[in-house]
């Protein structure tokens, strides 16, 4: 096991303890690190709920009640996206998200290593824990339509810089560059996630390389182009490839008008 703070085995003592008295939960798990014997001391609690899918609503408006319930006093919260659920920090500084997920769209395999706290029925987790894969490599599959939004983001380069919104431009490149980490996923065939503070494992040390290696962007204009031409040319070179391993089509028409786009506005190449 690893060495994580016992605030939170104090956290997950009361998640056993509380959370089976509630009927319309039907199973507990963590994710992350403390899901996979990893944490350490910078290691936040991730707890996860199956909830019946009447009382989704419930958990979508009062997810924060049930966080403080295992948590203790918070000093802040804020609901994720559009998850039935959030994160909460308390006055020590810890770290903790509570999502709830309907029963009709629960998918156990949804996230790389599960620790059960709970089961009402045995029937969601019927083998119990599910250890991480750590990234092993699986079978490689095309992702559609990360590559149909990479180009999407890439293309509205011109309007952003047209705008003059190079702050916007620079957050730009960390969105493009996302979709083609998800493209490198999909190369290894890796398709459960763990914490989204943990993607070394997930990647190949080629890959690493060439992420790490994307140009440093800033708030100049030129060096913003030159960034997202690298990330362009990756996924040009790797998604072209991924396609024909994986019999997909590529989205030729699109691709070859968005670089069309980019050339007629910016006066330089792409691929």
């Amino acid at each position: 096991m690893g060495s994580g703070d016992e605030r939170y085995d104090v956290m997950i003592q009361r998640a056993r303890d509380l959370l089976p008295a509630d009927d319309r939960v039907l199973a507990a798990y963590l994710i992350g690190s403390y899901a996979t014997g990893a944490e350490d001391r910078f290691s936040d609690l991730d707890v996860h709920l199956v909830v019946t899918d009447a009382s989704i609503g419930w958990f979508e408006e009062h997810w924060d009640d049930v966080l403080r319930d295992l948590a203790g006093p918070t000093v802040f919260t804020e609901r994720l996206g559009t998850l039935a659920g959030g994160l909460g920090i308390t006055p020590d500084w810890l770290h903790v998200d509570l999502i709830a997920h309907p029963l009709a769209s629960f998918d156990r395999f949804q996230y790389d290593g599960v620790r059960v706290l709970f089961d009402r029925d045995g029937t969601l987790f019927p083998d119990g824990d599910q250890p991480a894969e750590d990234g092993r490599p699986g079978t490689p599959y095309w992702p559609e339509s990360v590559v149909q939004m990479f180009f999407y983001f890439l293309g509205n380069l011109v309007t952003v810089l047209g705008r003059d919104e190079l702050v916007v431009a620079n957050q730009g490149v960390g969105v493009v560059r996302d979709q083609l980490i998800r493209l490198m996923l999909a190369e290894r065939g890796v398709r459960r996630t763990g914490g989204a503070k943990r993607l070394n494992a997930l990647l190949s040390a080629e890959q690493r390389a060439v992420l790490e290696g994307v140009p440093a962007a800033g708030s100049d204009p030129t060096d913003i182009i030159a960034a997202n031409q690298y990330l362009c040319r990756e996924m040009l070179r790797r998604g072209k490839a991924l396609a024909l391993e994986t019999g997909a089509p590529w989205p030729t028409e699109f691709v070859d008008a968005t670089l069309a786009h980019l050339q007629r506005h910016f006066g330089v190449a792409f691929d």
